[in-house]
């Protein structure tokens, strides 16, 4: 079987292994808030019956490990709101059931006055502890125009502007948000790093050797980063645009499965002189993954195509960064001793492990690594 073969081989077992057994995605709840003329905020917390009754379990369990009493749900307790860095009280009203495409879920609605202030930030506190993999989706109505962003574990906080921003701010927020994402995005990392790392190396007689001059090592990072890109840009455009769709929960498992593929390659090479394929290939998944961000946030079509370039934009600098750190070192180290059974073997070996660890995560929903 030829490497080509092989590696599209391999993404397909991988991608019907995780498939079936995929029962639902990870929880989705919404935050939505509309600000008057006045400065008066109306919010609404949308979430499903599950994720609430996991809420109210993880609080009453709080409140019996401290001695005290239980705060409502209905009462939003994790929410805290600052406007213009002062805290904003806010009050709770009757929760309600609403039907939304035919699901039933809990509607919590709540009023604050936010006086004159040109910014909001909500903030979920120790909101996320009964599942790290819980998104909200934030929406913010001012002015006649929206404003959306995404609180999960690792950025729990958003700020939103209360006065309309222009085309040149969203294009640098949603260019950061791109940025950021492929900072925090551990396994989009791993992967990359795992591509490199055979980068300044080349396969003859049967082991790896150090390529003879920069002109090949750096011709070799511009083909995975390139191939890389084109694909992940690919994907994230249809995803974004609601072309093409995949379940979040099967994307990131394969994303997990595309990680270890990648680290066993350099240990076990199979696909060795055309490191760019497995980086096009799975490539496509990571970008479902990159898409996943921004199709969450349901974005209107005039910010829909502000964020989908400028988003993309962003991915690819931090990538950039990443690459320009990663390159010159492993280049001037490439032919020490120790990089081959160090460098290339560990810590494949290394990034193999994480990736088991994040695919036992994904597929069984057990908290298995802290990231």
């Amino acid at each position: 079987m030829s490497s080509l073969r092989l590696l599209f081989a391999l993404l397909a077992l991988g991608l019907t292994a995780t498939a079936a057994l995929f029962g639902h995605q990870p929880g989705t709840s919404s935050l939505v808030l509309r600000v008057d003329e006045s400065g008066r905020v109306l919010g609404e917390v949308h979430i499903a019956d599950v994720d609430l009754a996991a809420v109210e379990l993880m609080l009453e369990s709080r409140a019996a490990a401290s001695g005290g009493t239980a705060p409502r749900a209905a009462d939003l307790p994790w929410l805290k709101l600052t406007a213009g860095g002062r805290p904003v009280a806010f009050t709770a009203g009757a929760p309600a059931r609403v039907d939304t495409d035919g699901r039933l879920h809990t509607m919590i609605p709540f009023t604050a006055d936010l006086g004159a202030a040109e910014s909001l930030t909500v903030e979920y506190v120790d909101f996320f502890g009964f599942d790290p993999q819980h998104k909200v989706v934030t929406s913010l109505e001012a002015g006649g125009h929206t404003q959306v962003g995404l609180l999960n574990y690792e950025v729990p906080a958003w700020t939103a502007s209360t006065v309309a921003p222009g085309p040149a701010s969203q294009f640098v927020k949603f260019t950061w948000e791109g940025v950021w994402h492929i900072w925090i995005g551990i396994d989009h990392i791993l992967f990359l790093v795992a591509l490199l790392l055979p980068s300044v190396l080349v396969f003859r007689d049967g082991r790896w050797h150090p390529v003879p001059g920069f002109r090949d090592a750096l011709l070799n990072v511009l083909k995975v980063v390139t191939a890389f890109t084109v694909a992940h840009s690919v994907t994230l455009s249809l995803a974004a645009l609601q072309i093409v769709t995949l379940p979040a929960k099967l994307v990131e498992s394969v994303i997990a499965v595309s990680v270890l593929l990648a680290a066993a390659n350099n240990i076990w090479p199979v696909v060795r002189d055309r490191a760019w394929l497995v980086a096009f290939g799975f490539g496509l998944i990571h970008g479902f993954g990159f898409a996943n961000v921004l199709a969450d946030l349901q974005l209107p079509t005039g910010t829909l195509a502000i964020a989908l370039v400028s988003f993309n934009l962003g991915v690819e600098l931090g990538q950039l960064a990443i690459v320009a750190v990663f390159f010159p070192i492993a280049f001037t180290i490439r032919d020490h001793a120790l990089y081959q059974p160090v460098k290339l073997r560990l810590g494949s070996a290394l990034i193999g492990v994480i990736a088991v660890g994040w695919i036992v995560q994904r597929v069984f929903e057990i908290e298995v690594l802290p990231f």
